[in-house]
């Protein structure tokens, strides 16, 4: 798959394509449905599947919202982009000029100068100036699916629904709407230590990239390092009994494990949301506690193999 950033003055020849049109934040299974019309559109009519997106995100740039995180990071969604079988993702620059542009001028600077045979769209796919373009605008220059809204238990499959979701730990239902568990990654670095001395070494991740917050609390994951899959108890917070830190931290606790990994990268998939964290009294309290959470997660892991 090819990454193209989108530059107004450049000219483009990919040939005839079919291309699916939004955001794709969460890249949750109602996007990938959309997604995979626009592919296999592509081949079934002998040409190549791009995914249009925008970066950085719409809402951070019009200051919609104010946790500047997204569910999947431009890395990984062009890393699952290119899972799914797409030919060209195309990210177009995202600014307060571009969000005054007229639908109109948007269809004929961004989208005419390719060869777009096919645009899939979602129902409420929005464009120009205060969402003032919509579907039925594209179908009168290009041909234009529209895929209807996607529920699953009688609830939108959407990313504000999956943001929600991350908020209130309800892992499970996250892992209902992406189809995947949420996963964070990131580089493992030298932390303060404690863990080593308490004899419950952690592994502190520093993160590259912006990720959507979670709850704050300790949970059950599954860590990938090397290939391998390791179960883990991870805590997102501020260390309130020993070492306070003011930047919430994410750090994991790897279960049946013994190997040095600073400087490595380590992937976390966040599987069950276990308690919130708190602030023990004393050290030998959290020491109970914290290997009461590694009894929870064995036994949690254990029942729950979603995959």
């Amino acid at each position: 798959m090819e990454l193209i950033h989108f530059d107004i003055k450049k000219k483009y020849e990919l040939g005839p394509i079919a291309i699916a049109l939004g955001e794709f934040d969460g890249l949750h299974l109602a996007h990938q449905e959309l997604i995979k019309k626009a592919i296999n559109y592509s081949k079934e009519n002998n040409m190549k599947s791009a995914v249009f997106s925008f970066f950085p995100h719409p809402d951070f740039v019009l200051n919609k919202r104010s946790n500047r995180g997204y569910i999947t990071p431009i890395k990984v969604k062009a890393e699952k982009l290119e899972s799914l079988g797409v030919d060209y993702f195309v990210l177009i620059p995202f600014t307060i000029e571009f969000a005054a542009l007229s639908p109109i001028s948007f269809i004929n600077d961004y989208l005419k100068v390719f060869d777009i045979r096919k645009i899939v769209v979602g129902f409420d796919y929005k464009f120009g100036h205060r969402g003032s373009g919509n579907a039925n605008l594209l179908s009168e220059h290009f041909n234009v699916e529209v895929v209807e809204k996607i529920e699953l238990d009688h609830q939108k499959i959407g990313s504000n629904e999956i943001r929600e979701f991350l908020l209130a730990g309800k892992m499970q239902s996250v892992y209902n709407m992406l189809g995947r568990y949420y996963n964070i990654t990131g580089k493992v670095t030298t932390g303060n230590q404690v863990g080593r001395k308490l004899g419950i070494r952690t592994a502190n991740i520093e993160i590259d990239e912006h990720y959507q917050v979670l709850r704050k609390g300790v949970y059950a994951v599954r860590v990938n390092f090397n290939g391998k899959v390791y179960n883990g108890v991870c805590n997102i917070g501020h260390n309130p009994t020993i070492n306070y830190v003011s930047i919430p931290r994410l750090e994991v606790h790897i279960l049946d494990f013994d190997q040095e990994i600073y400087d490595k990268e380590i992937s976390v998939d966040f599987v069950y949301f276990l308690r919130d964290e708190e602030k023990f009294a004393s050290v030998e309290e959290m020491i109970i506690q914290i290997n009461q959470d590694i009894i929870n997660t064995k036994e949690i892991l254990e029942k729950n193999k979603w995959r």
